[in-house]
């Protein structure tokens, strides 16, 4: 484990085995993505960041009915214990 440890790529979101889930502020919508499908379209190295994300993640039922379409909140979700293969954050 490198130190600091940084997800600011989808590539290192996946590797870390963390999640992101966006909210829609507009129509009260959530969503878990998928992080691996979004490293096979977007790619590794793609920045799993806000500014990076809103680019290309909206709502779709919003953007149907004409309405802002991009008023999301993102959420960084930690790894499971069971899912840290091993990985603590203190020794």
């Amino acid at each position: 484990m490198k130190f600091p440890f940084t997800e600011d790529t989808l590539g290192k979101k996946l590797e870390a085995g963390t999640g992101i889930s966006v909210d829609c502020l507009t129509c009260k919508r959530n969503a878990v993505l998928d992080v691996a499908a979004l490293v096979k379209h977007l790619g590794p190295d793609h920045g799993a960041m806000y500014w990076d994300l809103i680019k290309v993640i909206y709502c779709h039922e919003c953007r149907r009915a004409g309405r802002e379409d991009r008023n999301l909140q993102f959420t960084n979700h930690a790894a499971t214990p069971n899912k840290r293969k091993g990985w603590t954050p203190c020794p």
